[in-house]
């Protein structure tokens, strides 16, 4: 840990070099002075209950800063509710109790007026109860107070309790707006830590103000493209049951790492803004209602290494505190710094890594919330461990949602790997997930540590969950302890807690190329690839770094998957690893197209022979010839009506103007919609008979959502196809269809003179049948006679030993129903004819 020593144990006279001590006996003679680099100001202890405003300005710097503390940590009590408003540079705020009195619309501002404070703390200060004035009481609204507002760059809260808040506001509030006007792209770099938030009621959610009711709030979300790049460490959160959300993320790249949550009535939420890290948290439900862990919305997340234990969430707000929840927006994710392009609906989660967090005794442990959308959510959920005891009251599959398709709506885009759980069940189909009853769960005060699946879950290194004794001595200010009572035996040096944390990849192209990770570190640290196709450019460091990971091409058949290793190295934590997975796609399969020859190079190579229906209104001429035109901004589409012929759903059937060996068939539907179709071809007319599916044993094929082609390889080369047959099926839930272009793939055919004679000569009668099918009219060997129900099952294989002109074939057996007759010859050519059978 690193140590520095507060300005709080000794009174000084007057210093030399210019730096002047000042004793003072009213807040608002600090107002009197000009200060320079090195000044302290010191307010005699005494109780104070003025409601006024003091101001605190200076300009020190990082080696002299300008100091206004207490005489004595706590010996100064504000009971009143006295507003303090801190500017300029270096300015350092300590040792003053805030005890009752009536809040206001922002307590301690770190900015007067325009002038906004940078580099500037509050440290070992407490606020306790703060209460609303009556004269400002209003019917159904929560009076809005925040304590803290952070304005400008780089200011520091530290070592402060924040007890009992019975209003709407929030604790600490990191304010954006001016830093959004100056430049959105410069870093903000605020840190919260070693800080004790204690008993923030929870506010009734039918008044005003009651959304605005975080106990720590980085940005909003008019600007959550701000690169607020804001640390939330270290701190102690106990019964902080505001609103829904304990801490809202609302700007991009903040950290929260190594904070405890204890019995919150709530969730950390990554509400607005990408590029969030939360890493080795505790989240202590202890089985009490409302209690949560991590909500995801927006992008490139790092959510790692956190534990989660008996929370559970079984009232009103259960889809919105689990253990880890999803959200499925739909607005713009990762909004760039430079755009103004923002939303305050909820935005696309994708490229999130939710890697080894281990959740404990936790219903619900993974949850999709469809209330915000159904957007597919992307990234990684990857070693995570997932526990209950035998019998535990919170048992709930690994995989849920608020409704019993949610995961199906939007979770399966996610990567999952090597995840394990023990003492329920998955909930889902996924591969992702090892069921692993060998996971042994040994108690270590109040947690547990796991063995038995090694390299899964949390890695929480030195830090241990911060617990209530250690209140006052290294967590909050150093003259209360956990319940607000006063002590003299606290510990009022700060420390600054030892942290490695490693920003995570998305999933890498198969190309060789490298990429960027950045280490954030107050500690030395060494890093090693355990993989050969990885490599790195910088094995060791002290504090921050940005690592360069390089990769080589994968020229295999699967996607891979390593690690480059990041370990500290002395202090504390002397060991502890962080792990940055790193996965690489496999290269895109060939286009089934290549090679191929187009037979529709032309709009008018291929033509329409029937069409069943069309969507033909006044406003509306989507024709069947669309279809062929080469312009993805026309379309045919179905009326929604039927096939007069009788098949019960919409048809179309293109004529190739020729013979083809057909082997592939393009089709572009309608973007966001899912098609469900049949392909049949013909080498002879375009009667129902005349048709074979193409895909025997596939089903109903399914369209592409993204109004791109999509290629249906035939399994078996349809040779001397003349016509193929669309049956669009429509979707799940109408009898609409639409295709924007469709293109057939193939060469001219390969028949032989004798196979085009058979195709025309041959007859299958009487058809319908009951019981005996005669084929005839056959002029070249037979080998084989095969029949299929339409479904792809073979019903019949008949082989053919000698040249028949007429063949017959009993099918009293058969079920009524249409089936396909091959005929292959002994060249391996296939004729297909459809047959009706009824007894």
């Amino acid at each position: 840990m690193k140590k520095i020593t507060t300005f709080l144990l000794l009174l000084l006279s007057v210093s030399v070099i210019g730096q002047t001590t000042y004793y003072i006996n009213d807040p608002k003679d600090l107002m009197d002075q000009v200060y320079v680099p090195g000044d302290e100001i010191v307010l005699a202890n005494g109780i104070y209950d003025t409601d006024g405003r003091v101001k605190f300005n200076g300009n020190g710097t990082a080696d002299n800063p300008i100091v206004f503390r207490a005489e004595t940590p706590g010996g100064v009590v504000f009971s009143g509710g006295l507003q303090m408003r801190i500017g300029g540079d270096y300015c350092v705020v300590d040792g003053f109790y805030w005890k009752g009195g009536y809040g206001s619309s922002s307590v301690i501002e770190f900015r007067d007026s325009y002038d906004y404070a940078n580099h500037s703390t509050i440290q070992n200060c407490a606020m306790d109860g703060l209460t609303v004035d009556p004269d400002d009481f209003e019917v159904g609204v929560s009076e809005k107070h925040n304590w803290i507002t952070l304005y400008g760059t780089y200011n520091t809260v530290i070592n402060c309790s924040f007890m009992n808040k019975p209003s709407s506001g929030n604790m600490v509030l990191a304010e954006l707006a001016y830093n959004f006007q100056d430049d959105p792209c410069a870093v903000v770099g605020h840190t919260i830590s070693n800080n004790y938030f204690y008993k923030y009621d929870k506010i009734d959610a039918a008044l005003t103000n009651s959304g605005d009711s975080e106990t720590i709030r980085i940005g909003t979300s008019s600007f959550q493209n701000v690169d607020s790049s804001c640390t939330v460490n270290n701190n102690y959160f106990v019964e902080a049951d505001g609103e829904n959300e304990i801490i809202t993320n609302k700007s991009k790249n903040n950290s929260y790492i190594n904070n405890t949550f204890r019995r919150c009535r709530g969730s950390l939420v990554l509400r607005h803004g990408s590029h969030a890290t939360v890493d080795g948290n505790y989240f202590l439900g202890e089985d009490v209602d409302g209690t949560g862990g991590v909500r995801i919305v927006d992008s490139d997340h790092n959510i790692t290494n956190n534990y989660i234990q008996d929370c559970i969430t079984v009232g009103n707000n259960a889809i919105w505190n689990n253990g880890i929840t999803f959200l499925g927006g739909s607005a713009n994710n990762a909004v760039p710094c430079t755009s103004t392009s923002v939303s305050n609906s909820y935005q696309k989660a994708l490229n999130n890594n939710i890697s080894n967090n281990t959740i404990v005794n936790t219903n619900a442990p993974l949850f999709f919330n469809v209330n915000t959308g159904t957007t597919n959510v992307t990234g990684t959920v990857s070693n995570n461990l997932i526990y209950f005891a035998n019998g535990d009251a919170n048992i709930t599959p690994v995989i849920s949602g608020n409704t019993a398709t949610s995961y199906n709506d939007f979770g399966t885009a996610l990567t999952y790997t090597g995840n394990v759980y023990t003492g329920t069940t998955l909930g889902v189909s996924n591969g992702g997930f090892a069921e692993n009853n060998g996971i042994t769960a040994t108690p270590e005060g109040e947690i547990y540590t796991f063995s038995g699946a090694s390299g899964k879950g949390a890695n929480m290194g030195a830090y241990a969950p911060t617990t209530d004794v250690m209140v006052g001595h290294g967590i909050g200010a150093c003259f209360l302890n956990n319940l607000g009572v006063k002590i003299t035996d606290g510990n009022c040096t700060i420390i600054i807690p030892e942290s490695l944390t490693v920003s995570s990849l998305s999933t890498l192209t198969h190309d060789a190329a490298s990429y960027d990770v950045t280490v954030t570190a107050n500690v030395s640290w060494t890093a090693a690839s355990n993989d050969a196709w990885i490599s790195i450019d910088t094995n060791s460091g002290t504090g921050d770094a940005t690592v360069s990971i390089t990769v080589t091409e994968n020229t295999g058949t699967e996607s891979r998957s390593g690690t480059v290793t990041f370990t500290q190295v002395g202090g504390d934590g002397d060991g502890t690893t962080k792990t940055l997975n790193v996965t690489q796609d496999a290269p895109p399969p060939p286009d089934p197209r290549d090679g191929l020859n187009l037979i529709n190079k032309l709009a008018s190579d291929v033509d329409v022979a029937y069409v069943s229906n069309e969507e033909v209104t006044s406003t509306k001429n989507n024709i069947a010839i669309h279809s062929l035109d080469k312009n993805f901004g026309t379309q045919w589409a179905s009326n929604g009506t039927l096939d007069p012929g009788g098949s019960g759903h919409s048809i179309i059937i293109y004529d190739l103007k020729g013979g083809f060996d057909l082997d592939l068939v393009d089709i572009a539907t309608t973007n966001g919609k899912t098609y469900f179709l049949e392909i049949l071809v013909s080498s002879t007319g375009t009667a129902n008979e005349d048709f074979t599916n193409a895909f025997p044993a596939s089903g109903d094929l399914i369209s592409n959502t993204d109004a791109s082609f999509k290629a249906f390889v035939l399994p078996t080369q349809a040779k001397g196809t003349k016509y193929v047959k669309l049956i669009g099926k429509g979707q799940a839930s109408s009898t609409f269809t639409t295709i924007h272009e469709i293109e057939f793939y193939g060469n001219a055919s390969t028949l032989s003179i004798d196979d085009k004679q058979l195709i025309n000569q041959i007859k299958a009668y009487p058809n319908p049948v009951s019981d005996i099918l005669t084929i005839s009219q056959i002029k070249t060997p037979v080998k084989t006679l095969e029949v299929f129900t339409l479904d792809g099952r073979k019903v019949l294989e008949k082989p053919i030993k000698s040249f028949d002109s007429e063949i017959k074939v009993d099918v009293s057996s058969f079920s009524n129903g249409a089936y396909i007759l091959n005929i292959i010859g002994n060249d391996s050519s296939r004729i297909s004819k459809m047959i009706i059978v009824s007894h």
